[in-house]
């Protein structure tokens, strides 16, 4: 039942555009899916690799995994921390729906209707593996609820701030090349934080200007594929 997708990505290390595909949805009881819940499993699902310069970059797009021997289904939503009920059910809310749609109605358990949505891909892998059960993952997204509860202080405000003003610079540059210079000039900054804070932005856009959404999108490729490139060489 997997579903896959094609994507147009420019790549922040070289600036060369490529076509790369991923994956939406790995369902661990369909043997058709067995090659894509192996590169789920061992993390290769869904990163993406420059032709030119070799670069790597984690595609941030939503995958659903399921695994009834379990009762599992278990959404991966990049940044699903950040996001409001609204934007996190847009998000994930087609691909869940697409899923259990193509679930025959005798095998349509309570649980599917019941995901458990997490932004923590190493949850997903080790769930992926069977190391991490149902009753786990939700005990670990009570925690990361109770941690997002805690006020920010002036010196996570200042550091806010200033990843508010890169991404305001990275919107307004005039093609790839420029951001790239950008990023590496502010690379100190260019971490979760400014990759959850362009997140949430992309979900407001979708909803009040898509118009700008093509650009939004270019700069969360170049930024996945620049985080990459700077942890390998």
């Amino acid at each position: 039942m997997s579903q896959v997708f094609d994507l147009q990505i420019t790549c922040p290390r070289c600036g060369t555009e490529f076509e790369t595909t991923g994956h939406t949805i790995v369902d661990a009881a369909d043997e058709a899916d067995a090659e894509v819940l192996w590169q789920l499993q061992n993390g290769s699902l869904n990163m993406a690799e420059c032709p030119n310069c070799q670069a790597t970059g984690l595609l941030p797009v939503p995958v659903i995994y399921h695994d009834p021997k379990n009762e599992l289904l278990l959404g991966f939503v990049p940044n699903s921390g950040d996001l409001d009920d609204d934007n996190l059910s847009n998000t994930i809310g087609p691909v869940l729906q697409g899923f259990i749609t193509n679930v025959p109605e005798d095998k349509q358990a309570d649980y599917l209707f019941h995901p458990i949505v997490t932004d923590d891909q190493e949850a997903l892998i080790a769930a992926a593996r069977g190391e991490l059960t149902r009753d786990e993952l939700m005990e670990a997204g009570e925690e990361d609820d109770d941690e997002a509860e805690e006020e920010l202080s002036p010196e996570e405000q200042a550091q806010m701030n200033e990843r508010v003003e890169l991404l305001q610079k990275l919107f307004q540059a005039n093609d790839s090349l420029e951001r790239i210079t950008m990023l590496r000039q502010y690379k100190g900054i260019v971490d979760d934080i400014l990759h959850q804070m362009l997140a949430v932005i992309v979900m407001q856009a979708e909803q009040s200007q898509p118009e700008l959404l093509p650009t939004l999108q270019k700069i969360m490729n170049e930024i996945e594929v620049f985080r990459a490139s700077s942890s390998t060489f």
